[in-house]
């Protein structure tokens, strides 16, 4: 016979109040599960708020003209090279017609798009085979189809330019220096000379041109290139090439610096405003990203204050008296591999034509005076090799409308 007061009874039962502490654990852990949840839901919101309260939200639309970006080896490996073959040379960059071929596709492209703004890059490689020889014949060309279409010209020069590779150093000149991968190669005393060099033989002769409206000291010269070494130039070489431009100028045209950020930290975008008369920047909106093996396409322009303030820099420059472009606005795919394999058929989620049309909402909220579309060697291939001229078509629209707002 078991005594009372025990802990059970006969029945197995809890004794009165036995499943207090219990009762309490299960309402402290709801609580905390609640006031977890409301602390996300808080932190969310603000983070939403934060998004919407950004520059690309709040910001008015501007009304800057619309341009495009042009590359005669872009265009080639796109419309020339065999995709069975590869990358090979296929295009034959020695042809004898190569000169007219490039100024006669740029042509193509300024019937369809209407745009008189043009975004060019002298390659060092191309216009100087040799040391002190120069070949001008694809720049003249290129620039004597521009002025055709009475257009203007953004003109590079410099040691980097536009597209793969990036850095375009004659052979001569790697053999004499000592590049050395990761490094400032501009501090190469034989690079660093020839280089200026070739910007004063290539301005002097280029500055005859009307077309010519502006200039870029290189492009993106403080951005490591992982397609070259992962080079950079210093700042000080940067300003060398601009005193370059403008003592081989008689017209004194601007010079731009363009500058390409990931993130708001990064603030070399100022040493770009002090050292040029026109701060530039290049702006792809939707980035591929890799996470545990998974593919992303994050939208950089809306993570709120980690994304670059473009709105801002525009002011900035506008308070020092000078403008602020865009010289490279995301108008093709953001693609790791070979642009030949997308296709009506297999498009890119980077680049849909929604997202061309927030790209260029995102221009006109920016602040920028001038926005060079990148990706025109590509709506032409579209179109040629897929008849696809949707691309071309809404690149067109683009363009139309600002020279509208503009010239009304």
């Amino acid at each position: 016979m078991q005594a009372a007061g025990t802990a059970t009874d006969n029945d197995g039962e809890e004794p009165p109040g036995a499943g207090v502490p219990r009762r309490r654990v299960a309402i402290a852990f709801a609580v905390a599960g609640s006031a977890a949840l409301g602390a996300a839901l808080l932190s969310l919101g603000v983070v939403l708020l934060l998004v919407r309260l950004s520059w690309p939200h709040v910001e008015p639309l501007g009304n800057p003209e619309f341009g495009i970006n042009f590359s005669c080896a872009q265009a080639e490996y796109l419309l020339l090279e065999d995709p069975a073959r590869g990358a090979a040379e296929y295009a034959g960059r020695n042809r004898p017609d190569r000169a007219s071929w490039c100024a006669a596709t740029l042509g193509r492209i300024l019937d369809a798009t209407g745009a008189r703004l043009v975004r060019l890059s002298v390659e060092w490689s191309q216009v100087e085979l040799a040391e002190g020889q120069y070949d001008f014949a694809l720049i003249d060309a290129l620039l004597g189809e521009v002025s055709r279409h009475g257009a203007h010209v953004l003109l590079g020069v410099g040691v980097k330019a536009q597209r793969h590779p990036e850095f375009y150093i004659p052979e001569w000149v790697s053999k004499q220096a000592n590049l050395v991968a990761g490094e400032v190669i501009s501090n190469d005393r034989i690079l660093h000379d020839r280089a200026l060099e070739m910007i004063a033989a290539v301005v002097r002769h280029t500055a005859a041109s009307k077309a010519v409206d502006a200039w870029s000291a290189d492009n993106e010269p403080y951005v490591a290139s992982p397609r070259s070494e992962d080079w950079t130039l210093s700042r000080e070489f940067v300003r060398e090439e601009v005193a370059a431009i403008r003592a081989n100028d008689p017209a004194r045209r601007p010079v731009s610096i363009n500058h390409a950020q990931h993130f708001v930290f990064d603030r070399r975008w100022r040493d770009a405003l002090a050292d040029s008369d026109i701060l530039a920047a290049s702006v792809y909106p939707f980035r591929n990203y890799e996470i545990l093996g998974h593919q992303f396409v994050v939208p950089i322009l809306e993570i709120g204050p980690l994304a670059p303030n473009y709105a801002d820099q525009a002011r900035q420059a506008h308070n020092a008296g000078k403008p602020f472009w865009i010289t490279e606005m995301q108008a093709e795919p953001w693609y790791d591999g070979d642009m030949r394999a997308l296709s009506p058929t297999n498009p890119s989620p980077n680049l849909t034509h929604h997202n061309f049309d927030r790209n260029i909402e995102y221009a006109r909220r920016s602040g920028a005076d001038r926005v060079y579309l990148w990706g025109a060697e590509w709506w032409l291939y579209e179109a040629d090799r897929f008849g696809d001229t949707s691309w071309l078509e809404q690149a067109r629209g683009a363009i139309h409308d600002s020279q509208f707002t503009i010239h009304h």
